[in-house]
């Protein structure tokens, strides 16, 4: 195939409710909607993930647009027979612009080929489990209302974001009575400070049957969470800041540092990379699970086919149903959770068709062309 097109378009995804995190508060959510139309008339598209601001993520959206008007002239007329071929010129780009580049790559090999995403990975699973992702609350009672509203459709795994580990244990003991047999996981976003006072605390989330928390520590060493770790026989520390690269992910498993890690294909740098790190995991003792970023449902199906390329039963993934999060999707087909589990698109390429009436109605700046 040999691109003939690329365009951006800037979108603004309006959020149901605000999504807070320690990283601040989201109403809104930004992403680049990247449209590549091949010479044989098959067009791909992919999504660009970056937030904001560097709170999370060193990319932002401001430097990944920049990034792409910059390098996607020097793709336009390019040839590939995979995606995996143009991985050297993909270099160039960071991160999720890079994601966002390869995710339209794979959606127009797919076509071409008259084959799902999940299929042309390896495995063309039907269905996933997955979890559901709430933001902190207000307090106590306002989280217990909304985790009965959304374990209604049955979330095999119960996510909460939080900023302080006093918080998280009471919290913890509350969910357990109103919650007892759900797998509930905590996210801190590098809220706890590195101290014994935190240890203990995790310690005792340990012994109240928590199973996972991402990123606990602020702007820890491999070495610091490695001997954090060890100090936790059942909870897994899941690693999702410190990581940007399959480096990174070599690194800290080298030093022992987690028991998990959490794998977001657009801030790894794309389908491929996200690939390797699950190949390299998987000869590990350690749990490699998909993670998500507030992506609309394009990016969303993206992770359904990476999630079912890992062994069953997995760990439920970040991938909560397409209504969710926002007002207004970008897609036509509804993600809708059953039992919960979703079902893989199966669709050729990604699997899903693009709304554009409501694409028009999200875009919030001007397209940019190149040709």
């Amino acid at each position: 195939m040999k691109i003939d097109q690329i365009k951006l378009r800037p979108l603004m995804l309006k959020l149901k409710r605000p999504f807070i995190t320690n990283h601040g508060q989201m109403k809104d959510r930004p992403l680049i909607l990247i449209e590549m139309r091949m010479t044989n008339g098959v067009t791909g598209y992919g999504e660009v993930q970056a937030l904001p601001d560097a709170t999370y993520a060193p990319q932002t959206q401001a430097a990944a647009q920049a990034e792409l008007e910059q390098g996607l002239p020097s793709l336009v007329k390019r040839s590939f027979q995979t995606p995996q071929a143009l991985q050297r010129q993909l270099a160039k780009f960071t991160s999720f612009a890079r994601a966002g580049v390869e995710m339209a790559l794979w959606d127009a090999y797919g076509k071409l080929l008259h084959q799902p995403l999940a299929q042309l990975l390896g495995k063309p699973v039907q269905l996933v489990p997955v979890s559901v992702a709430l933001g902190i609350q207000k307090n106590y009672q306002r989280t217990i209302k909304l985790a009965d509203q959304e374990l209604a459709a049955g979330y095999r795994r119960l996510k909460l974001k939080t900023q302080a580990p006093k918080t998280t244990l009471t919290l913890m003991h509350k969910l357990g009575i109103a919650f007892p047999h759900q797998l509930i996981s905590f996210d801190a976003n590098a809220a706890f400070t590195a101290s014994p006072t935190t240890t203990e605390l995790l310690q005792q989330l340990d012994a109240a049957g928590l199973s996972l928390i991402e990123e606990p520590l602020h702007d820890a060493s491999w070495a610091t969470y490695a001997n954090l770790q060890a100090q936790l026989p059942h909870l897994k520390i899941s690693l999702d800041e410190s990581i940007n690269t399959l480096s990174d992910i070599q690194t800290a498993v080298q030093a022992q540092s987690a028991a998990a890690y959490t794998l977001k294909p657009s801030k790894l740098g794309g389908i491929t990379q996200t690939m390797e790190a699950m190949r390299y995991l998987l000869n590990t003792p350690y749990l490699p699970w998909i993670g998500g970023m507030l992506g609309s449902g394009l990016g969303r199906s993206v992770d359904l086919a990476l999630a079912a390329q890992l062994p069953q039963p997995i760990f439920p993934a970040d991938i909560a149903d397409s209504n969710h999060y926002f007002e207004q999707e970008i897609i036509k087909e509804p993600l809708t959770v059953k039992n919960g589990y979703l079902s893989v698109p199966t669709g050729a390429g990604i699997g899903v068709t693009l709304d554009w009436e409501a694409i028009q109605a999200l875009q919030t700046g001007a397209t940019s062309t190149f040709a």
